[in-house]
């Protein structure tokens, strides 16, 4: 199995090089089937990545450097975990039997708390679009973005080209459509994103992934990313806290989350039982 990432003193993950373009070898996939794939093979004894991606090549890819490229950043954006904790969830979920949705919603977030890049583009960009209440987000909505981030952050030294930087953009917004929250060719217009019960309860174990330390979900940096708004995110979290799924309190200014399943736990409680259950 993958070593573990690192975390610091909040519990976020650290990677050596924080901010990168994977995001433009991941948006170049044909479609996300061969990333449920991957961990299949991943957490399968008699698999593995390799073989998958040499001699079945389900990637179709003509060359050993393509192959090479693409296998490493499946492995750092997908098969990287934060402890054992993380990688158990991911594993036991791939297990079941999960919606379609949820798998790609899954994919979505373990992309976000493996890639930075991916991560803030999705909160600062996409989620902030989202809820503004478009129907639609373009490329120049994130060149805009990313513009703006490379003249705050000069110390970082990212030599990211024009050229760069639109494509970023151009694969971010590909990749989403992969993913099911855009649809369209050219305009891209945001799907309805309505997260299963089942779902709603894996974004908790996720935002306390990204910051482990932190019960109250309102502070969490995560939270943009479940697509619910706050007012909706109260009832249908305490609908779900009386099921057992997890306790919550809420005193008007703070929505605390104790998990009470383990990471491998949870989703046999989600995806195995009568399906009237949630």
């Amino acid at each position: 199995m993958n070593s573990h990432l690192k975390q610091n003193k909040n519990g976020e993950t650290e990677r050596r090089h924080s901010y990168d373009t994977a995001i433009n070898i991941i948006g170049g996939l044909k479609d996300c089937s061969v990333i449920f794939h991957a961990f299949s093979a991943f957490f399968d004894r008699n698999d593995s990545l390799n073989l998958m991606m040499g001699e079945r090549n389900e990637f179709n890819l003509r060359t050993q450097r393509s192959k090479s490229r693409i296998e490493l950043a499946v492995e750092q954006n997908f098969l990287s975990f934060t402890s054992p904790d993380h990688e158990s969830l991911l594993q036991h979920f791939f297990a079941t039997r999960a919606a379609a949705t949820d798998r790609e919603l899954v994919i979505f977030w373990q992309m976000a708390l493996n890639n930075r890049l991916f991560r803030e583009i999705s909160q600062n960009v996409f989620a902030r679009v989202y809820f503004s209440g478009r129907v639609s987000i373009n490329k120049d909505d994130i060149i805009a973005w990313l513009k703006e981030f490379l003249s705050q952050n000069k110390n970082l030294n990212l030599k990211w080209s024009e050229k760069t930087i639109e494509t970023l953009a151009t694969k971010y917004l590909n990749l989403m459509t992969k993913l099911s929250l855009l649809e369209g060719a050219r305009n891209k217009l945001f799907k309805h994103i309505r997260l299963s019960a089942e779902a709603l309860v894996l974004f908790l174990y996720f935002a306390r992934l990204h910051q482990p330390f932190e019960n109250n979900l309102l502070e969490n940096k995560f939270l943009a990313l479940c697509f619910v708004s706050k007012e909706d995110l109260k009832d249908r979290l305490k609908k779900l806290s009386l099921k057992g799924y997890f306790n919550m309190t809420f005193n008007g200014t703070a929505l605390n989350i104790e998990l009470v399943h383990s990471y491998k736990g949870i989703c046999d409680a989600l995806y195995n039982r009568p399906q009237t259950e949630i």
